[in-house]
């Protein structure tokens, strides 16, 4: 005999989700959604940084580029583009905010121009978000 009014299959009057389960349900749901969105701009925070990055180290590469194709008689000295200790005119703020290239030469304190000589750029910036950044390139220049 079947008793009126209870579907088969069903729990009896308790069927479907309760006002508590329902609520765990959402909170679990926020929480992963919380957690997939912070890593989403986790992830752009990295990426902008990284081509902050790899842009800072494509001009020190052009800047020593610059350099090497001086002779090296020509690359220390007073009014040169590479002066040592001065920043280099071409790369003030060209793509970085506050974006200088300084070059040192270590060994080399005027006068005559050794060989090899050391040629260190040292550029700095803030990043996006107003930090300040550093980052170095070195090579050594034979005559």
């Amino acid at each position: 005999m079947r008793k009126v009014g209870v579907q088969p299959g069903c729990r009896g009057p308790r069927a479907g989700f309760t006002l508590l389960e329902i609520l765990i349900a959402v909170a679990v749901l926020i929480v992963a959604v919380t957690a997939a969105f912070a890593t989403q701009l986790s992830s752009l925070n990295l990426l902008h940084t990284a081509r902050e990055t790899n842009t800072a180290m494509a001009d020190l590469e052009n800047a020593m580029e610059r350099a090497l194709a001086l002779a090296t008689d020509q690359i220390p000295v007073p009014g040169s583009a590479f002066q040592a200790g001065q920043p280099i005119a071409a790369f003030e703020g060209l793509h970085l905010d506050n974006q200088r290239i300084v070059a040192t030469y270590p060994g080399y304190a005027g006068g005559a121009v050794p060989d090899p000589l050391e040629i260190v750029l040292t550029m700095t910036w803030d990043d996006w978000v107003g930090r300040p950044r550093t980052m170095r390139l070195s090579t050594m220049k034979v005559r």
